[in-house]
């Protein structure tokens, strides 16, 4: 599955041979959203006021694989 990050510009491959593994919540430190959602650790893909929004978005990325839909757009 491809996902777009919430600022629009970063996709990348979830999954699959050459694609990242694992998106994760993290504390964000020196911006104005104290949490992140990261692919592989590195690749910031959202910034989220609160912890519960950017797991709330996390659950919405597994939904997506779960219906097998090939994209997804971060909010």
């Amino acid at each position: 599955m491809y996902i777009l990050s919430k600022d629009k510009k970063i996709l990348i491959q979830f999954g699959g041979d050459d694609g990242f593994t694992m998106l994760n919540v993290t504390r964000n430190f020196g911006g104005k959203d104290k949490y992140a959602i990261t692919a592989g650790g590195t690749q910031v893909m959202g910034t989220y006021p609160e912890e519960k929004n950017a797991l709330d978005e996390l659950a919405k990325i597994l939904e997506a694989l779960e219906e097998g839909r090939n994209t997804y757009t971060m909010n």
